[in-house]
Order: C-alpha cells, then sequence, then structure tokens
C-alpha cells in the first residue's frame, strides 16, 4: 500500500513537471526525496530528454519537407486526382498531428507545422477546385476562405506569423482580382 501511494505521488511530480504547475527544481527535489534519493524516475526522464533533440529535429525538418513535396505530387506526377488526392490528404492529416503534438507540449515550435498543414490544405484545395470547377470564382472564393481561416487561427491563437500572413494573402488576393 505504501508502494501504491509512493508511485502516486512520483507520478503527480512529475505532472506538475510537465505541466509547469512547479519549478523544475521544487520537482527534481521532491522526486528525490520521494525515490529516497535514488533517482530512478529522474535518470529515466533525463535519459529520454537526450534522445529527444535528434527526433524533434528530425520531425521539424521532416514536416517542412511537406510542402515541396506537395508540389512535386500535384505538378510533376501523372498520378490521378484520387490518388494526389489521397496523398495531400495524408499529409495534411500527418502535419496536423504534428502540429497538435506540440501544441500539447507546449512547444515554441508549434507555429511551423501549423503553417504546413495551412498551406498543404489550401493546395489540396486549390488543387480540388481547378480540377472540378475550372472557373476563377470558386478559386477566389476557396482562397479568401482560407485566408480568412488564418487570419482568424492567427488571431485566437496569438500565432503573429499566421495573422499576418492570412491578412497579406487576403489583400493581395483581393489586389488581384480588383486589378
Amino acid at each position: 500500500m505504501k508502494d501504491d501511494r509512493t508511485r502516486t505521488i512520483i507520478s503527480e511530480i512529475h505532472y506538475w513537471k510537465n505541466n509547469r504547475l512547479l519549478p523544475s527544481e521544487y520537482c527534481d527535489f521532491l522526486l528525490a526525496l520521494y525515490t529516497k534519493g535514488d533517482g530512478e524516475h529522474v535518470e529515466e526522464r533525463e535519459n529520454s530528454q537526450a534522445s529527444s533533440p535528434l527526433f524533434f529535429y528530425l520531425s521539424i525538418s521532416l514536416t517542412l519537407f511537406v510542402v515541396p513535396l506537395s508540389f512535386l505530387v500535384i505538378y510533376f506526377t501523372e498520378m490521378g486526382i484520387i490518388m494526389q488526392t489521397g496523398l495531400l490528404s495524408s499529409f495534411v492529416i500527418i502535419t496536423g498531428f504534428h502540429f497538435w503534438w506540440l501544441r500539447a507540449k507546449r512547444s515554441e515550435w508549434s507555429f511551423l507545422p501549423l503553417i504546413v498543414t495551412l498551406l498543404t490544405m489550401l493546395l489540396l484545395s486549390i488543387h480540388i477546385v481547378q480540377y472540378f470547377w475550372q472557373n476563377e470564382v470558386a478559386l477566389y472564393i476557396v482562397m479568401g476562405v482560407h485566408f480568412s481561416l488564418w487570419g482568424f487561427l492567427g488571431w485566437t491563437w496569438n500565432v503573429r506569423t499566421l495573422l499576418i500572413s492570412g491578412l497579406i494573402g487576403f489583400l493581395i488576393l483581393f489586389i488581384y482580382i480588383v486589378l
């Protein structure tokens, strides 16, 4: 029974540390206190974080590689529309999951997968509209909706890059339509 309580307390301290409810120095002290100086749980945590930067930078690099890969799929392959749409949709889903994973970790890099996801969604939407409705008005509407979405998400989530890019995109689209 005592071991169960200790494990519960240790897991709670890990939760506090991960969610920054207490400073990490306090959490390390409490972990050392409850593990009786063994530091088994603290060492496991530090070892998992030591291999984490390589995985993190690799995942960011692969996420950024999705945008040129999307252009490659759309413009330089002879695949059918269903295969292209499926592949681009999988890119959107993968980068979307990467965004939510980084957002849950409260990473300051979470805006990169968000921007890649939104760019890939824009490419997918443009590709579908151009294939099914060769109509410029439908294309302008889709682009306007996307740029408005970018501005709205940038405003609500305090991502200044996204807000500015949404406003600039909407402004350029408006100027292009008027002229």
